[in-house]
């Protein structure tokens, strides 16, 4: 089986780099360094080979004019049409073959360039030999050693340019990479996800969507610990009464007494019933949702949710008022309305001292208002509110409602379930 290769931090990506690039800048360099001084030495040559090929044509023309030899065309050129006036040193460079024109080296004497090639005068031909010595037309060694070192610093600044450019450019695009990472590693909560101001648009964008996935998180945690919380404390409840109900009876014979209990016990287990069925719901597959019927709610439906907090109102001295205009037709099951309504109802009397609480029923919403002390005191905003708001958020998600909570005209909370039809 192949073994995972050793995974080395982003931070050691800028060095990496630098070395991966400057192997490159280097190769590349010597590379134009070598081909340059070849293109040099290659130049040098052409150039002086043919100076001395044009200049036969000059030669030509004056030993047809009765110019002897050896010729001086230049300082550095000279033309012989005659092999016996070649000195001894030369002699051997009747060897070459006509039409030769290159440099010689290592031929007992000095280097030279040599074109040799004829012409004819008078029905006769002439040998032409133009010789150029080299040393006096080429660069000297003093002069490609100066033409080389200046090759060469030239060379090694823009090494050092380039590679500073690459560490400029490797550290913007890494940094911003290192620095997330070190703000994921953080335990801190409230750590915000930042990269520098001039980092690339897409590195800003993932900082602000970690921003906003982390919200997120955190607002989902606090939610399921409410609902762990909420869902704990509507069950405990009516296991309670159970309990309760349920050691009464073995106190007293009295069947009027025990008949009591039994109602008690019963109402509780309805009531966890309903409870269970609720929060249920809102696990159960989307398909589900999607493929449940419309059911019409009923005035007797509502007044029966009223009944279950009456005792609560009654005890603040509060009125429940249900105005009832249509019967609407909707998907949530009796057990879903009656915890939302239930809730609903709780937040209203908790935050009323007194007057009425209204249920107005339409065709596309349900409205609970009450006259309390307010939304911006009692009450919260559904971006904070308590325990059984956050239950109706998640079952008005679950159902594709709108959940709104606003402040009445004087005085007291509109909350608001819009239906989604």
């Amino acid at each position: 089986m192949r073994k995972p290769g050793k995974k080395s931090p982003v931070n050691t990506m800028t060095s990496k780099l630098s070395i991966y690039f400057a192997s490159i800048a280097v190769v590349v360099g010597a590379t134009l360094f070598v081909f340059s001084q070849a293109m040099l030495y290659w130049l040098e040559d052409e150039l002086n080979s043919r100076t001395l090929q044009n200049s036969a044509g000059t030669a030509i023309v004056q030993f047809k004019h009765g110019a002897s030899s050896p010729l001086i065309i230049t300082t550095t050129i000279r033309a012989y049409n005659r092999i016996e006036d070649l000195p001894k040193k030369y002699l051997a460079l009747t060897q070459y073959p006509l039409g030769f024109l290159d440099e010689i080296h290592d031929g007992g004497f000095e280097d030279l360039f040599l074109y040799r090639t004829e012409y004819t005068h008078e029905g006769k031909r002439f040998p032409l030999l133009l010789i150029m010595n080299a040393e006096h037309v080429e660069l000297s060694p003093t002069e490609w050693r100066n033409i080389n070192l200046i090759s060469l610093v030239v060379m090694l600044v823009l090494f050092l340019l380039f590679g500073f450019a690459i560490i400029k450019v490797t550290r913007r695009l890494i940094t911003p990479v290192t620095q997330l990472s070190q703000q994921l590693k953080s335990t801190d909560p409230n750590a915000h996800f930042s990269v520098p101001r001039d980092s690339a648009t897409e590195f800003n964008e993932l900082a602000d969507s970690l921003n906003s996935y982390r919200q997120q998180n955190e607002k989902l945690i606090r939610q399921e610990q409410a609902f762990a919380r909420y869902a704990s404390h509507e069950l405990r409840t009516p296991l309670t009464v159970i309990r309760g109900a349920t050691w009464l009876l073995k106190q007293k014979t009295d069947p009027e007494y025990q008949s009591r209990q039994r109602e008690r016990i019963a109402k509780a287990a309805t009531d966890m019933q309903h409870t269970i069925e609720a929060l249920l719901s809102l696990v159960k597959q989307e398909q589900a949702k999607e493929d449940a019927g419309l059911r019409v709610i009923t005035r007797a439906e509502i007044e029966h949710i009223i009944e279950y907090v009456h005792p609560l109102a009654d005890s603040k001295g509060l009125t429940i008022t249900l105005n009832m205009q249509c019967e609407p037709k909707i998907q949530p099951s009796e057990s879903v309305l009656r915890m939302l309504l239930i809730n609903l109802l709780n937040n209203a009397i908790n935050a009323s001292e007194s007057g009425v609480i209204v249920i107005d029923v339409a065709h596309d919403q349900i409205k609970v208002t009450d006259h309390g002390s307010g939304l911006n005191e009692s009450e919260q905003s559904t971006k904070g509110h308590g325990l059984g708001l956050l239950i109706i958020d998640a079952l008005c998600q679950r159902y594709d409602w709108q959940f709104t909570l606003s402040p009445a005209a004087h005085t007291g909370c509109i909350a608001t379930l819009e239906f989604n039809q």
